[in-house]
């Protein structure tokens, strides 16, 4: 065990003392922080644009009821001064007795020139038809992908086509205003019972709490993973290439060597958590939001980040091991990251329905169980303690047979060179 723990501190110290570790370990947070930031920054500078189209009026009434929704559209997009929207300039075309065909071509070479960024065109009888005969507006434009514009009309049209339908029908519009006045729906917890028999007013949901602590856990829970996982990858091929693996079989075993790298690696994923979660709680604290810390929740993602980092690092380790370069590593490692990608990414189907039967299957499921059972804790009211326990146990099986047929594999593979084994190769390793 001892030499174990002497490998681990090399495999630790390694890796924490270079000069990129330390500089991910700022420079992640300020990317992740740069990233939101430039999100923001997309959101409201992405399309600034003015949009002018021209509009083809069957009707003869919905053209200056648009251009007003336009002119109140355009007001709203734009925030201290500074545009965050597009503008949509209408123009009313005038027939001049043309065929339809001349007119749309006619706009459609402007739209090709960039005169018009699109045209509509609405039929006479938009207005009375019904039932199964109400004509369609045709929307014409060369970026059919664009949404914004068309979305729009659709809604803007429709509004005042009914206000003039409701007009014809001779019923009041305050009236039906004040009918259709939408009421707001705050969301609440449950209201409990004290022990001294008072009834606790319920809290309204934070939707902070709701989707950051759960966002926090995630990307923290990828990110610790995917760093240790590549690490182990990297080091152990270039142990082979440069012999160096060769000359310390010499001292331990090939069991040893790998639980100390394994065990290693799980130090460096335990220094991600306590830096991050550090840097989480001073910001919480700091913003006065110190309500948000559980600490049955930190307690729990370690138990599940140390299984992951054990479970994905044997994977990573015994196929890296029996690669001799990092180009036939890159082929056989496609199907462990495909693994760490799907538990990822499952993740957001617990998020969106955390006691869904899909997300109570993932969170059973071992290589998805730290990503989906951490979800599903920290989204109210979380899974019964017993799916807590029985995925737990699941995973730490899972993980020890891992462990075990990673052994297999890197006693061979940490000796061997030339071309990488094939999958039944290693099924073979792992049965000798």
């Amino acid at each position: 065990m001892s030499r174990v723990l002497i490998v681990a501190k090399s495999e630790f110290l390694t890796l924490v003392k270079t000069k990129a570790f330390i500089i991910s370990i700022i420079l992640m947070p300020v990317l992740m922080g740069a990233f939101f930031l430039f999100m923001s920054f997309a959101a409201r500078n992405i399309d600034v644009e003015t949009r002018p189209f021209a509009v083809i009026d069957g009707t003869g009434v919905l053209f200056e009821p648009l251009r007003a929704a336009a002119t109140v559209r355009n007001a709203q997009a734009i925030t201290d001064g500074e545009r965050t929207g597009p503008e949509f300039v209408p123009s009313k075309v005038a027939t001049d007795m043309r065929s339809s065909d001349d007119l749309k071509l006619e706009l459609s070479e402007q739209v090709r020139t960039k005169k018009l960024f699109a045209f509509v065109e609405i039929p006479a009888d938009v207005i009375t038809a019904t039932g199964g005969g109400v004509s369609s507006v045709r929307y014409y434009a060369e970026n059919t992908t664009y949404e914004p514009l068309p979305r729009w009309l659709q809604a803007a049209l429709n509004e005042e086509i009914t206000k003039l339908r409701f007009d014809g029908a001779g019923i009041d519009q305050d009236l039906i205003a004040r009918l259709n006045t939408r009421i707001p729906l705050s969301t609440f917890g449950l209201v409990e019972r004290t022990t001294d028999g008072t009834v606790t007013e319920a809290v309204e949901v934070d939707e902070l709490a709701r989707a950051l602590v759960p966002g926090f856990f995630l990307i923290l829970m990828f990110m610790t993973v995917m760093t240790s996982a590549q690490h182990l990858l990297n080091a152990i091929i270039e142990e082979k290439m440069s012999k160096i693996s060769e000359v310390l079989l010499g001292s331990v075993t090939p069991v040893q060597l790998l639980m100390g790298k394994l065990f290693g690696v799980v130090g460096v994923a335990l220094l991600l958590t306590f830096v991050y979660f550090s840097g989480a709680l001073y910001a919480l604290f700091s913003s006065g939001r110190w309500d948000l810390f559980d600490p049955a929740l930190l307690a729990w993602f370690v138990v599940f980040v140390v299984c992951a980092a054990l479970l994905y690092g044997s994977v990573f380790l015994a196929l890296g091991s029996a690669c001799s370069d990092l180009k036939d590593a890159q082929s056989m490692m496609q199907p462990a990251i495909i693994l760490l990608l799907l538990a990822y990414m499952g993740s957001f189907v617990v998020i969106q329905n955390p006691e869904s039967n899909i997300a109570i299957g993932m969170s059973f499921f071992p290589t998805m169980t730290p990503f989906a059972m951490m979800l599903r804790m920290a989204m109210p009211p979380g899974p019964p303690m017993w799916h807590v326990l029985l995925s737990l146990a699941g995973l730490i099986g899972t993980t020890a047979f891992c462990l075990w047929a990673a052994s297999r594999i890197f006693r061979v593979g940490i000796l061997m060179q030339g071309k990488a084994p094939t999958l039944p190769e290693l099924l073979k390793w792992i049965r000798a």
